[in-house]
């Protein structure tokens, strides 16, 4: 993915883009015991986070 340019907010950053099945798997991934035991170490590695959901990518 390339930004040809910023029309507002901070352009500095990490995208992480991450393709599932579907709604259901990306809902399951978040909402499993698994990925709550990775969130402390998360929340130390990154002050601010946005977790998108997009489709037709």
């Amino acid at each position: 993915m390339k930004v040809g340019g910023v029309i507002h907010g901070n352009p500095t950053g990490m995208v992480l883009v991450m393709d599932f099945d579907s709604a259901d798997a990306i809902s399951r991934m978040f909402e499993s015991e698994d990925y709550a035991a990775l969130i402390p170490a998360r929340n130390r590695g990154f002050t601010e986070m946005n977790i998108l959901l997009a489709q037709g990518m």
